[in-house]
């Protein structure tokens, strides 16, 4: 990530004769004075898996605000002269079995009156980053809106996907059945928990949106879905916008990416008004790399929201803005506060005003819960809430995910809520030597863990070797499980205190060091048993904490998994 900058929207010059409105298709008016008698064919878009899409034959000279048959479609016109526009559109169409799913609901299973949720989420945005590069959005959201923010979000693992599997199916990726591209007897996720299916059942529309097909959380390097996994899903718009000639990086026709996105999410507003939502658009490619790419979409976030909040359309619904995590990778991240930032994702919630009135006790432990220790799995037991309440009160400690509208007990621990020490923001490490017998036999073993990772692709990755060792730490079990009592202003630990019955069997080392050939940086928290002797390191507590972009282009079709590890061969000179 690097320093602070405020980047303009790009000017997206691509003519586009067409236009969507609320789930119609309008030749534009400047078309309109510019062209004389324009015809207009429509080819509906539709999915064919995860990795494919058709386009079903034409519907020929549509008329002026033609009603939409699908939700993306090609649009072809021609003036007098046979000049030809092509274009890539979305919308929301209508659809009766749409409009009617909420009539097979169990009303017994709604909780808080059948409230919706929609979730805008951003690729690598810490709380603090939100801060500084949402500046319009977040002005709006909080101070105009009063929204509530969690201050002390912690994550539970490496990447996004550690955040979409507890946050929505309240499992970790290994807790469910294998799905990862080149794993024996891998499936899709057609059958996994998500929330969403639940959702459906009680009779509300559905969404996953990513904006980015190549970098989409389930199918970067997992097998995706066989079946549409929602009933609005953008993926095959995205694979086909590729098609057409663009007139900038992020823009599509005569739209940016970005507000294409965020107008999808408006329109099932728009066109499904009065239907229960549990609405996800996440966000990957304008700040996985850089931050300051966000900063184009502030106003188009502020300015969507604030259209919905003043046209009444949040009036049954939880707005969530969310970041999945901090950035991971660039000179920032190697520094303590870009560590810290990581493991702090930014996450808010916007009630409708007549939800606290209702349910006060509520809303009074999720402001509790501002200052207490969260986690991606408390999400998943609050969005369970909307099935079924069983009231506020004080959330069990020895349960992993607490639903924010219970009191998180202050005494929560990172061990309570099954966040390793690895992920752990509320660790007091104490620096050490490298040159200290113990920390180098640590570091040893995590060199030879990450080696053995690639050892089966030897012939195309090479052995990596110490280059040098910028960051030592070391941690005592005791200091491990530390309880958590807030944040400072910068987003780090102010006040923490131990829980002094714990042994010290267990001594933690996180090493952070640089590997040649290649640059690398790694991250990695080693454990160390006192009885045994034993260095042990888990695949889920080594981050990768700068770009391999193509160094690993070698194994990408081979192993994907182990990307973050290689160093092809053929890169050295």
């Amino acid at each position: 990530m690097s320093s602070l900058r405020i980047i303009p929207p790009p000017k997206c010059t691509s003519e586009e004769w067409l236009r969507v409105d609320r789930g119609h298709v309008y030749l534009s008016t400047e078309v309109r004075e510019k062209h004389l008698n324009i015809t207009c064919d429509y080819f509906p878009l539709y999915r064919v898996g995860d990795y494919h899409y058709k386009y079903s034959e034409p519907i020929q000279n549509i008329p002026d605000g033609f009603e939409m048959v699908s939700d993306f479609f090609k649009g072809v016109c021609r003036d007098i002269k046979n000049l030809t526009n092509i274009g890539i559109y979305s919308g929301v169409h209508y659809s009766d079995d749409r409009a009617k799913i909420s009539d097979n609901a169990d009303p017994l299973t709604l909780g808080f009156q059948g409230m919706s949720i929609a979730i805008l989420g951003f690729d690598s945005m810490s709380r603090m980053s939100w801060h500084r590069r949402l500046r319009e959005t977040r002005s709006y959201f909080k101070d105009t809106l009063k929204a509530i923010e969690l201050e002390s979000h912690n994550i539970v693992g490496d990447g996004t996907t550690a955040v979409m599997f507890p946050m929505l199916t309240g499992k970790f990726e290994w807790e469910l059945p294998e799905c990862r591209t080149g794993f024996q007897n891998a499936t899709t996720m057609d059958t996994f928990p998500f929330l969403w299916h639940e959702m459906k059942k009680a009779g509300y529309l559905t969404s996953w949106c990513n904006a980015e097909p190549k970098s989409a959380p389930f199918n970067w390097r997992m097998r995706g879905f066989s079946q549409q996994p929602t009933d609005f899903y953008t993926r095959p718009y995205f694979m086909a916008v590729k098609e057409i000639q663009s007139s900038g990086p992020n823009c599509v026709g005569a739209r940016t990416k970005s507000r294409m996105w965020l107008d999808y999410f408006r329109d099932v507003f728009l066109v499904y008004p009065q239907q229960r939502k549990f609405l996800f658009h996440f966000i990957t490619d304008f700040s996985h790399d850089d931050n300051n790419l966000l900063t184009m979409m502030d106003a188009d976030i502020k300015n969507v929201i604030k259209f919905l909040y003043e046209g009444n359309y949040l009036n049954n619904t939880l707005l969530i803005l969310m970041g999945d995590h901090g950035a991971r990778y660039a000179n920032f991240r190697s520094t303590y506060s870009g560590k810290m930032e990581e493991r702090l994702p930014y996450f808010g919630f916007l009630f409708p005003p007549w939800f606290e009135k209702k349910y006060p006790q509520a809303i009074k432990n999720l402001r509790t819960n501002t200052q207490r220790l969260t986690t991606p799995f408390d999400l998943y037991e609050t969005f369970k809430d909307f099935f079924h309440f069983d009231g506020a009160g004080v959330g069990d400690v020895s349960k992993r995910g607490i639903s924010l509208f219970k009191e998180i007990p202050l005494s929560r621990s990172c061990q309570d809520a099954d966040i390793a020490p690895h992920w752990c923001a509320c660790l007091d490490w104490k620096d050490v030597s490298p040159s200290d017998q113990e920390a180098k036999k640590a570091l040893q073993a995590a060199l030879d863990t990450i080696n053995g990772y690639t050892a089966p692709y030897r012939d195309d990755c090479a052995t990596l070797s110490l280059h040098n060792v910028i960051m030592a730490k070391k941690l005592a079990a005791s200091d491990a499980f530390l309880k958590f009592e807030g944040t400072d202003s910068n987003g780090g630990i102010y006040k923490i205190f131990m829980n002094s019955n714990t042994k010290n069997e267990i001594i933690y080392y996180q090493m952070v060091f640089s590997t040649q050939p290649g640059g690398a940086n790694f991250e990695v928290t080693i454990a160390f048993n006192t009885i045994t002797t034993n260095f042990t390191v888990s695949e889920n507590q080594i981050s990768r904490i700068n770009k391999y972009g193509s160094d690993s282009a070698c194994i990408f079709h081979k192993n994907k998994q182990i990307r973050a590890y290689c160093y092809c061969k053929y890169n050295r000179r």
